[in-house]
């Protein structure tokens, strides 16, 4: 026992150092997907591998990388050297993580070889949860599931496909409803992944259902009794009788509203055309739409009252985020500060410091005299509308008045001081997101960062990744990576291991494989698959087209997702771009063009003492 216990802490020590050097490689190579240093490391043995790895990376990076870049996104998620840090799929796997992920999708997929699932689980970096999607695509092409397929047409379809999962049993719980028992596996990694990934959404769902089973019975069991105690009371807006739980006042004429009621007029606020309608501005409070003779109640629905009958809508977390986010965004806009925002949500930062005039210096900005120069010859061209502004500004209104153009200039100048004195690196400070992005380019930040980097070209190098590795194959045996351009489907790797490229069964003696035999022998007169067996085609592969095309579709899917970009037409549409709307429209203001003019001629810097 004392020897098996040693032999455990060697491994355990020897994957802490894997580790290591993997973070350290993604914190010196920032643009080289991990793969690549798992691969490169279990190349090189001994204690200076790191180095070894490093130097080759440097000398010969092209020919190592073979094209698996990391995309602008996700460079952002390397910045730390921490191992915490890393996603669990990218780091190397223990043994006993490893043999438990082999056994359970050998017994959950018996119609596949052995060879086929160790071989998938090498491309997948030997995860459970990334290597069963592809091993169910492959296990779909089997006789076997055509033929399972074709009598679950009568047999009752489930929803979700966790529901059907091999690792899931099904057990009724004491009032007759089903709940999911995880079946044990033998290491407490692959327990703890298939908790987090298979059995905690399922947990989820079914409380999110007993939840709003026993709100429905709440609801209807105290609308019983105020019915039967005489206790219901008749809404201003809509008329319907409805317990004093679901009712609040309006804060004037004491109208009596219904939560039904406050929620619609919050969602036709939100997502209609009634914020203006249904919204005080100066108290930011939802108006009192209680009917009345002359309709002009001039009484607001209480903050408080407002987010219970939120909450008690459907979806109301989410609900209650998006109106006080607008809210937020209404009261920022009004009050004119300039602000500093997060490309993902609405959080924002005031940019307006205090700097020491005596600090500060003005000059041209020489670093770019093409553009400075062009900025003051469109000035004299637009000079009589200049000196049309200067005549007519004090005769207006104090209601109306335009700021003056020595006022304009001052906020410019204060505010080119704040821009040189910001940091270009922001951190969103919003517990929900967190995202680290350019002040300057609004895009997500990364070391090094290159400020309007086309999202075309980002998605662009996320679809082609994806595309690549949908062709790749993995031998299982030295964890060489590769593609096939040419020749047969029969692959023999450097280290001796023979597979086939389509269903990657090992096809070695070693393996006890078929070689040739594996593939079809019958002869045909026209080509196509064979009539006669199922077996792989020796130089027919699988429809490459079709499947690099639903990889690069998968591909854009996630990372649009990922972005918060919505609409799949080619078209990068901002999900909730609220600040962004603001935005353009505080640069397209009288300040925001003086604003850019100053920042384009002028250049600030701190005096030196």
């Amino acid at each position: 026992m004392t020897n098996v216990d040693g032999k455990d802490a060697r491994d355990e020590h020897q994957l802490d150092e894997l580790n290591d050097d993997l973070a350290a490689l993604v914190k010196i190579f920032p643009d080289v997907l991990p793969e690549v240093f798992r691969e490169m490391l279990l190349r090189f043995d001994g204690q200076s591998r790191l180095e070894l790895v490093a130097n080759q990376l440097l000398l010969r990076q092209e020919a190592w990388v073979k094209g698996r870049w990391r995309t602008a996104t996700e460079r952002t998620e390397a910045d730390a050297i921490d191992v915490s840090q890393i996603p669990e799929a990218d780091l190397f796997r223990r043994d006993s993580y490893r043999w438990a992920v082999k056994a359970a999708l050998l017994q959950e997929f018996k119609t596949l070889s052995k060879s086929t699932v160790k071989a998938v689980l090498a491309e997948q970096n030997h995860s459970y949860t990334l290597a069963r999607p592809v091993l169910k695509k492959i296990a779909s092409k089997h006789w076997r599931s055509s033929l399972s397929k074709f009598f679950s047409r009568w047999a009752r379809r489930s929803e979700d496909d966790t529901e059907k999962h091999a690792l899931i049993r099904w057990t009724k719980s004491t009032d007759g409803s089903a709940l999911p028992i995880l079946k044990a596996t033998g290491d407490a990694e692959l327990d703890e992944e298939l908790q987090r990934t298979v059995l905690g959404p399922l947990y989820a769902q079914y409380k999110a259902q007993q939840e709003d089973k026993d709100w429905h019975l709440a609801v209807q069991t105290n609308l019983e009794e105020a019915k039967d105690a005489d206790a219901l009371f008749e809404c201003g807006c809509c008329f319907s009788t409805t317990p004093f739980e679901h009712m609040t006042e309006c804060t004037e004429s004491v109208h009596i509203i219904c939560y039904s009621c406050i929620s619609n007029s919050i969602n036709e606020a939100l997502f209609g055309q009634g914020w203006d309608r249904n919204l005080h501005h100066d108290r930011g409070l939802l108006r009192c739409m209680a009917l009345t003779a002359n309709d002009n109640c001039q009484g607001c629905i209480p903050h408080n009252a407002t987010q219970r009958a939120i909450y008690q809508s459907r979806k109301g977390v989410q609900l209650a985020a998006r109106f006080e986010s607008r809210l937020a965004e209404e009261a920022l806009t009004m009050a004119q500060v300039p602000l500093v925002r997060c490309p993902v949500c609405s959080y924002a930062e005031a940019t307006d410091l205090y700097l020491p005039t005596g600090l500060l210096q003005y000059h041209l900005d020489m670093n770019h005299p093409f553009r400075a120069f062009t900025y003051i010859f469109l000035s004299f061209v637009c000079l009589p509308v200049l000196l049309l502004y200067l005549l007519f500004s004090p005769l207006q209104s104090p209601s109306t008045r335009i700021p003056s153009p020595a006022s304009l200039l001052q906020t410019a100048f204060t505010r080119l001081a704040n821009l040189k004195q910001f940091p270009a690196r922001f951190q969103c400070r919003s517990p929900t997101c967190s995202t680290l992005s350019c002040t300057r380019c609004s895009k997500p930040w990364r070391d090094p960062h290159t400020c309007f980097e086309s999202e075309v070209v980002e998605l662009r190098t996320t679809i082609e990744a994806a595309r690549t590795a949908a062709l790749k194959r993995t031998c299982p045996r030295c964890g060489l990576s590769f593609i096939k351009d040419s020749g047969c489907n029969k692959l023999t790797c450097v280290c001796g291991y023979v597979m086939c490229y389509v269903c990657r069964q090992g096809l070695g003696p070693m393996e006890g494989g078929e070689g040739y035999q594996h593939f079809c022998q019958h002869f045909r007169y026209e080509a196509g698959r064979c009539r006669e067996c199922e077996r792989c085609d020796l130089y027919r592969a699988e429809d490459e087209d079709a499947l690099v095309k639903a990889a690069g579709l998968e591909a854009e899917k996630e990372w649009r997702e990922k972005q918060g970009l919505a609409g799949g037409n080619g078209k990068l549409e901002k999900v909730g771009a609220v600040g962004r709307q603001e935005r353009v429209e505080e640069e397209r203001s009288l300040q925001g063009v003086v604003d850019r003019w100053v920042q384009n001629v002028f250049s600030c810097s701190l005096r030196s003492q």
